[in-house]
């Protein structure tokens, strides 16, 4: 993905008819991605027009030097370690890296579990999250103090549909392990990606109940479809419980950058800005959800977030858990 990407007109993005959204200070993406270093570009540029002042840059691939020298104060950055690694059992490898991460300029350590990585390993056996296979690596990131954003498991709509439970267990299962390496990592700050991977109505309630067991806990609200998807499903409730916690929420997009299509970067600022900020109702979601696109679509309706609740989310969260 090394070809040239020309920058984006004006008029390539969708901001033309954004409407007026309630919140103008800085906003800090917490949760993105670098594949591509042309597509970053694009995806910088947009959030700008958003308002993104600082992101959090989850690196694929040796870049970061790169990146560094071109944004030198547009991010925090993140050490990946991928189910390769993790659920492979690869610790001894993940530990010396994570031991030095700090000096190669990374922050954060990005872990991932999602169920697919079940048929990606070479193996009939792999790797839970709270399997002590990984707890010299969790303890290496108490010591070094290394905050994880970790991805637990996937949307319910997953599961219904692309996860067996013969074969690759239930989400009920996977929220447990989660749970017990928690409690098991007690002194590790943890962001969960994606609303904790539990924004759907119904799961709620746990979510609020890992909040008030564990202080350390942050989650994020990316990915765009699968947040505003579930949240504007009860937006009253949706509503009460963001307010309620909303000193433990970080703004984010899980926004990738390995694509030139404006309207990719564009979609995702969009509607979560609209689910976030406006009363809006019954808006389709502006861009495609695999998930519901054969079921009748995906539509915001939205919280509108008193402004405290706002700087919370977009700035003031991060800028305690990071230091901005």
């Amino acid at each position: 993905m090394d070809h040239l990407c020309p920058e984006p007109k004006e008029d390539d993005t969708m901001n033309s008819s954004k409407p007026q959204f309630n919140y103008d200070g800085p906003i800090f993406d917490a949760h993105t991605h670098v594949v591509d270093l042309d597509d970053l570009a694009i995806q910088v540029r947009i959030g700008e027009t958003y308002g993104v002042k600082k992101a959090l840059l989850i690196v694929h691939g040796d870049v970061i030097k790169d990146v560094r020298e071109r944004y030198p104060h547009k991010f925090i950055y993140a050490k990946y370690f991928s189910g390769w690694v993790l659920m492979g059992g690869e610790i001894d490898q993940a530990v010396k890296e994570a031991k030095v991460m700090r000096e190669e300029g990374y922050l954060v350590a990005k872990m991932h579990f999602a169920p697919f990585w079940r048929t990606r390993l070479e193996t009939d056996s792999t790797l839970s999250v709270d399997d002590s296979v990984l707890d010299p690596l969790f303890d290496c990131f108490r010591d070094n103090d290394i905050p994880v954003l970790i991805h637990i498991s996937d949307p319910d709509t997953y599961y219904a549909t692309r996860y067996p439970a013969e074969e690759f267990g239930t989400k009920d299962e996977h929220l447990q392990q989660f749970e017990h390496r928690m409690k098991k990592s007690d002194q590790v700050q943890f962001q969960i990606a994606h609303f904790g991977a539990q924004p759907e109505i119904h799961r709620l309630e746990n979510l609020a109940r890992w909040f008030h067991e564990n202080p350390k806990l942050y989650v994020d609200t990316g990915s765009a479809r699968w947040i505003a998807r579930e949240l504007s499903k009860d937006p009253i409730k949706a509503r009460e419980f963001v307010t309620k916690y909303s000193d433990r929420i970080l703004f984010g997009t899980d926004c990738v950058s390995r694509t030139d299509d404006v309207s990719y970067y564009d979609g995702r600022y969009l509607a979560e800005r609209l689910l976030w900020e406006t009363e809006i109702r019954n808006e389709p979601l502006p861009f495609t959800d695999a998930d519901t696109q054969n079921s009748g679509g995906t539509f915001i309706n939205g919280l509108a977030l008193p402004e405290n609740v706002l700087s919370r989310l977009y700035w003031e969260n991060a800028e305690k858990l990071y230091l901005l």
